[in-house]
C-alpha cells in the first residue's frame, strides 16, 4: 500500500498525464488525451496542478483542454477539489483515504444534482493512477488519469 508521503511524493512530481474516457450512456465521452501538468504548491500541504493538453473524442476532432485542480494535505487523507471558479471558490469533489486492500478511495460521493462521482487512486509504480466514475440517469462514464514525471504530456 502507497503511504500519505508516496502519493504525496507522485503528485509533486507530476508532470504529465494521460487519460482515457469510456461513456456506457453514448454521451460522446469516449476517448483519450494527454497533456501537461504545472504544479505549484502555494503553501505547506497544498499542491495545485494546472493542466493543459488535447482530448480526442472518438470519430471528432481533437481540442484543446485546461483544467486546474488543488491537492491538500488532511492528516492520513488527501482533499481534491477543481478551481474552475477560481481558488477563493473551489468545487469541492473527494477526501481521499487509503482501503485495505492498498487503493486510496473517497471517504464519500461527491453528489451533483443527479449524479454521483466516486473515485479510486493507486500508485503504480512511478505513476499515480486517478479512476472516476460518474454514474447518473443519463452518464456512466469512467475516466482513468495517469500521472507521471515524464510521458507523452506536451
Amino acid at each position: 500500500m502507497a503511504s500519505i508521503e508516496e502519493v504525496w511524493g507522485l503528485l509533486r512530481g507530476a508532470r504529465a498525464l494521460t487519460f482515457t474516457a469510456h461513456s456506457e450512456a453514448g454521451t460522446g465521452w469516449d476517448g483519450a488525451g494527454t497533456g501537461s501538468v504545472a504544479v505549484s504548491e502555494p503553501a505547506p500541504g497544498v499542491l495545485v496542478f494546472d493542466e493543459a493538453g488535447r482530448w480526442q473524442p472518438s470519430g471528432r476532432r481533437s481540442m484543446a483542454f485546461f483544467n486546474v485542480f488543488r491537492w491538500s494535505r488532511l492528516g492520513e487523507a488527501i482533499r481534491l477539489e477543481h478551481l474552475r471558479f477560481g481558488p477563493a471558490s473551489p468545487v469541492f469533489l473527494f477526501d481521499l483515504a487509503p482501503g485495505p486492500d492498498g487503493t486510496w478511495r473517497e471517504v464519500s460521493p461527491h453528489e451533483c444534482r443527479a449524479d454521483c462521482y466516486s473515485a479510486t487512486m493507486r500508485a503504480d509504480g512511478d505513476q499515480l493512477v486517478v479512476r472516476w466514475s460518474v454514474r447518473g440517469p443519463r452518464k456512466r462514464e469512467t475516466i482513468e488519469y495517469v500521472y507521471s514525471d515524464s510521458g507523452p504530456g506536451l
